[in-house]
Order: structure tokens, then sequence, then C-alpha cells
């Protein structure tokens, strides 16, 4: 579950990010794969990762579970096992910070702010994780899809009028993947949001969401809506 940094509140992990000089990686470049010894915690400056799992078959490609955006910290496997869960593969041209993993845990530790932090998100992953889930009397693609859109507005959009502009283009098969979907059915989706007017495509070839409240509606659900009253 990768975790965002935020300057400001994250000093001490912001310091270790100053310390380290960032690696480039080309698209599809390897950083990782699962079983290796997961011996550091990286962040992205630019670009994005994409965390991969092997195919269900083989020969089959490597299955897109997660991305890591800019200014989130991923591979934090290395802080409590030996072994890497997943792969990591550049999913664009990227930047990312190699962190000590003992930095990365003293500063969880023994700042209040950032654990809580990082705690709240995993909740977060989980609870979307769990909604979106398939299955015969799970959330349809369609609502699966939107709820990964939704999730990368979050993320990594940036506010366009009444819109949000997704500053990183991901392919339709990594939306796929994440929405747990056949890329065909995922392509036919956006095809049918882009004529509806509910997304567009900018001139940097990524998508812009038009109308955030109709993916809301098509998702069926809204994190926040289902938080406990206090």
């Amino acid at each position: 579950m990768p975790f965002r940094l935020n300057p400001p509140r994250d000093r001490k992990l912001f310091r270790l990010v100053k310390k380290s000089e960032g690696v480039r990686l080309v698209k599809g470049r390897a950083l990782y794969a699962p079983g290796d010894d997961a011996r550091e915690v990286y962040l992205v400056r630019g670009g994005f990762m994409r965390l991969v799992l092997p195919g269900m078959e083989p020969g089959l490609p490597e299955r897109t579970v997660g991305v890591a955006l800019p200014w989130e910290i991923f591979g934090d496997e290395a802080l409590t096992e030996g072994l890497r869960r997943y792969g990591a593969i550049a999913g664009s041209t990227c930047i990312v910070h190699p962190l000590p993993k003992g930095g990365v845990l003293h500063g969880l530790k023994t700042a209040k702010s950032t654990l809580d932090a990082y705690l709240e998100g995993m909740e977060r992953e989980l609870h979307r994780l769990r909604h979106a889930q398939g299955g015969s009397h799970g959330p349809s693609a369609a609502q699966r899809l939107a709820e990964v859109l939704l999730d990368m507005g979050e993320r990594c959009g940036e506010p366009e009028g009444r819109g949000i502009h997704l500053s990183q283009k991901l392919t339709h098969q990594v939306l796929a993947d994440l929405a747990g979907a056949h890329r065909a059915t995922v392509t036919t989706l956006l095809n049918d949001w882009l004529y509806d007017g509910v997304l567009a495509t900018t001139r940097d070839g990524c998508l812009s969401l038009q109308r955030p409240r109709d993916l809301l509606a098509l998702a069926g659900y809204h994190p926040s809506a289902e938080k406990p009253a206090p």
C-alpha cells in the first residue's frame, strides 16, 4: 500500500529523501522482483511505478496489483519482512529514491502524526480493496473502474475547473488490472464515458475526470460516506 509523503507533516521521512540520491528508471525497467531481498524502502519523485505479481498462468504477463505515484512511498515490506511480496516495474520514465529501512522505521515510530497517517492509509486501502472485489455478488466492472479512477483522482489529480486532471498516464491494461476486469471491457467503458463527457483526454494523453459526481454515482460508493459517525 503506497504511503503518500507530506513534507510539512512527515519531516523525518522528508529528511531521508533529501539525503538520498535519486535513481532514474526508464519505462519497463524492473527495480526488484517478488522474492528478492527487501533491503530498502523507496519513494517516487517523478513518474510512477507498477507493483506487480506474476501472471495467473505460466507465459502470461505480470499483473499490476497497485501503483506508486509521485511522492508516494512503496516497498514497505522491507520494514517487517525479509523478502519482497511484489515486483516493482517502472510504469513510465521515473525517478525513485531509496530510503534506509532503519531510518523509515524510526521516522514512523517517533512521529505520531506520520504513523497515524500511515495506518489510516492502510485502513483506507484495505477498505477500498474489499469493496473492489468482484464476483456475482460484488460490484460490476463499471463500478470497480469508476472507483479506480476516483482513487487516482485523489492521489495524482489536479483541479481543472469542475473536473480533475490525472497527472499520470495509465494504460488500459493497468486500469484493467487495478479494477479486476478484462482490458476490452475497460476500453469499452472508457470509450463510453468519453463519448458521454464523463471523461476527457488531454494533450499529454492523460485522462481528465470531467464529471467526478457522475463517477461517484457509477461507483455507488464513496469512502467518506461510509465512515462511522464520531
